[in-house]
């Protein structure tokens, strides 16, 4: 088994959001919410087929999270709870998904709705959400 993984981002989002005060706590209680993928140049023809409308799950790296507990505050639960069953940005990966939906395509940039993450937050992967 590998020790370490090595990822690299294919993007990263832009978005109003520059501290975890006051950023939404998941994408769909954001669905106001807009936010842009900043696709870098050499994944661009990857996003060809993604369309205004359609709904994406977007992988992304929690990049300002300060380490971890394996037992951490749950936002709708008196108990503390395993970091396994919550959303705390504050996790072993530090790995984060949102589905949002596609408003516009262009110039290797994708706007959408639903936006739960900080400005400049890399994107590790992009798929397509259920309905796809």
């Amino acid at each position: 088994m590998a020790d370490e993984i090595i990822i690299k981002p294919v993007g990263y989002i832009r978005s109003k959001y520059t501290s975890r005060a006051g950023t939404p706590f998941q994408g769909r209680e954001s669905t106001g919410s807009c936010g842009t993928i900043e696709i870098l140049p050499e994944f661009k023809d990857g996003i060809r087929d993604l369309k205004a409308g359609m709904k994406i799950t977007v992988i992304f790296n929690f990049h300002l999270s300060k380490g971890y507990t394996l037992i951490t505050a749950a936002r709708k639960s008196p108990e503390p709870r395993g970091v396994f069953s919550t959303r705390s940005p504050d996790r072993p990966n530090s790995l984060g998904i949102t589905t949002v939906e596609i408003v516009r395509i262009a110039d290797g940039r994708i706007e959408f709705l639903g936006a739960d993450m900080l400005d400049g937050t890399p994107v590790i992967d992009i798929k397509p959400g259920f309905e796809a």
